[in-house]
C-alpha cells in the first residue's frame, strides 16, 4: 500500500463537531436521538467526532474520551454564567440562559481547536440558539439542522407572538441560521417554514429526512391472538401533540369497538384543561368502559418503549404539527399502521392509505372512524404495516441519513474552499 494512498485516505476522513444540549441518556427527544445516531455512525466510518452536550441531570461533568476510531468523544459542559444582578437575571432568565449556553459552546469549541486542531464542520440545531456566539465568528463551516422553531411551538401552545421576550428569543434563534454556511431540514415543510420565519432563501437548505436503525429482520404483523386490538400513543402529553383530541376520540372508538385497548405512553406536561393531569381530565368526562380500556403509563424507558411498539396493533399520534416525527418511523419500522392528522410534515412521512391513514386536522370524529376502520380489518392492518416497514427501509434508514449528511458536508467544504489541508495546498 503506497504512502500517497494513505495520505489521500486520511484527508478523506473529517473532523466533525456536533452540538446538542440534549444527548442520551439524558435526552430522549428527536434532536438528541439524531445527533447520537450521527455521532456514532460517523465514528464507525472512521471520522473524528466530538459531541458537545449539556451536563448529566445530577450535575456530573464526566467526559468520555475517544479511545478508538469507532467511538465519538463526548464533552458535557455547564453554561458559562454571566455576572448579572439578580433582578436582571430573573427578568429575562430564558434569554440569559440562551446566551450563557451559546457562550459556553463557543468557548468549548475554541478550547478543542487549540488542543486538538480545527474542525472541518460544526453542526448544531436551531433549537435553543446554541450556535449564537459561534455564528458571530465561525472558524469552520457552520451547519444548522432545523427543528420546529420556537415561534411555531409557542403558537401551538396558544402564546402571543407579540410578546417582547418571545420576539427576542425568536430573533436569537434565527441569527445562527442566517449566518450559517448551510441549513439541513428534515422535511420540505420545515425547510419552507423556517425559511419564511428566518427570512432565508430556500436554496440555502438541504432536505435530509431523519433515519432510524431497523430491526435485524422484518417484524411480524397482525400478531393479536386474544381478540383485543391494542392502540398505542407515544409522545409528551401536551396540546401540540394532540393528546386532547385523542382522549375525546377514545370513547367514540370504545362505543363502536369495545375490543380496543388504548395505551398512552409519555410524560404529562401539565397542560390539560382545568389544571388537571391528562389522566384526571380524561376520567372527568369518559364513561366507565372508555376509562377501563385506557392505560396511562407516564414516561417509559427505551426498552419498554420498543416492547410497546412491537406489541401494539395500531399506532396513533394526532400531533398538531411536526417538523418530521421520529415516533412515526419507530412505529412503522415495527410494521404498524399509523393514524395521524394530515398536517405539517406528516404527509412526507406517512403515505396516505398505504402506510397509514391521515385525517383532517382537529377532526376527532374522523380520527375515531380511522381507528375503528383499522380495528375491524386485520388484513388492512397487515397490508399497511408491511407497507410502512418498506417505506422506512427504503426512505428513512440510518445509512441514508448518514450518507446524505456526509455528502452535504463535503459539498459545503468544496463550495467555501475550506478544509484542514486547504492552507497547505
Amino acid at each position: 500500500m503506497s504512502t500517497d494512498w494513505i495520505v489521500v485516505k486520511q484527508r478523506d476522513l473529517l473532523r466533525v463537531c456536533l452540538v446538542s444540549k440534549e444527548y442520551p441518556p439524558e435526552g430522549k427527544g428527536g434532536i438528541a436521538n439524531y445527533v447520537h445516531l450521527l455521532a456514532h455512525g460517523f465514528a464507525k466510518q472512521g471520522h473524528e467526532v466530538t459531541v458537545i452536550a449539556g451536563p448529566y441531570q445530577n450535575g456530573s461533568m464526566e467526559h468520555s474520551s475517544q479511545v478508538s476510531a469507532n467511538a465519538p468523544e463526548l464533552r458535557r459542559i455547564e453554561n458559562r454564567r454571566l455576572p448579572l444582578p439578580l433582578p436582571i437575571r430573573h427578568k429575562a432568565r430564558g434569554i440569559w440562559n440562551q446566551l450563557e449556553r451559546s457562550l459556553a459552546v463557543d468557548r468549548e469549541i475554541a478550547r478543542l481547536e487549540r488542543e486538538q486542531g480545527p474542525f472541518d464542520v460544526v453542526e448544531m440545531p436551531n433549537w435553543g440558539a446554541e450556535g449564537l456566539c459561534y455564528a458571530l465568528h465561525p472558524r469552520a463551516p457552520l451547519v444548522i439542522r432545523l427543528a420546529t422553531p420556537l415561534a411555531q411551538v409557542d403558537a401551538l401552545k396558544g402564546g402571543r407572538a407579540t410578546r417582547p421576550g418571545l420576539r427576542l428569543a425568536c430573533f436569537l434563534e434565527a441569527l445562527p441560521a442566517r449566518r450559517s454556511a448551510r441549513l439541513i431540514a428534515n422535511s420540505e415543510y420545515i425547510a419552507q417554514l423556517c425559511g419564511e420565519l428566518y427570512r432565508i432563501p430556500k436554496a440555502k437548505s438541504d432536505v435530509i429526512p431523519q433515519g432510524i436503525s431497523l430491526p435485524n429482520s422484518p417484524p411480524e404483523t397482525n400478531r393479536t391472538n386474544n381478540g383485543s386490538v391494542t392502540i398505542l400513543f407515544v409522545g409528551r402529553l401536551e396540546r401540540r401533540k394532540g393528546i386532547d383530541h385523542l382522549l375525546h376520540a377514545i370513547p367514540k372508538v370504545i362505543d363502536s369497538e369495545p375490543r380496543c385497548r388504548f395505551i398512552i405512553a409519555g410524560a404529562d406536561m401539565g397542560e390539560a384543561p382545568q389544571g388537571l393531569s391528562y389522566q384526571s381530565y380524561f376520567e372527568s368526562f369518559a364513561a366507565d368502559a372508555a376509562r377501563g380500556a385506557t392505560t396511562f403509563l407516564g414516561h417509559v424507558e427505551d426498552d419498554e418503549l420498543q416492547r410497546l411498539y412491537a406489541n401494539c396493533d395500531i399506532f396513533v399520534a394526532p400531533s398538531l404539527s411536526e417538523s418530521f416525527g421520529r415516533i412515526y418511523l419507530e412505529a412503522m419500522a415495527r410494521a404498524k399502521p399509523v393514524v395521524a392528522f394530515q398536517t405539517a410534515a406528516l404527509p412526507e412521512v406517512v403515505e396516505q392509505n398505504e402506510s397509514g391513514i391521515l385525517v383532517e386536522l382537529g377532526n376527532e370524529a374522523e380520527l375515531a372512524r380511522a381507528l375503528i376502520k383499522l380495528a375491524r380489518n386485520p388484513d388492512l392492518r397487515q397490508r399497511m404495516g408491511k407497507s410502512a416497514y418498506e417505506r422506512v427501509r427504503t426512505n428513512f434508514n440510518a445509512e441514508r441519513m448518514l450518507a446524505d449528511t456526509l455528502s452535504c458536508y463535503r459539498q459545503l467544504m468544496a463550495q467555501v474552499g475550506y478544509g484542514r489541508d486547504a492552507g497547505a495546498a
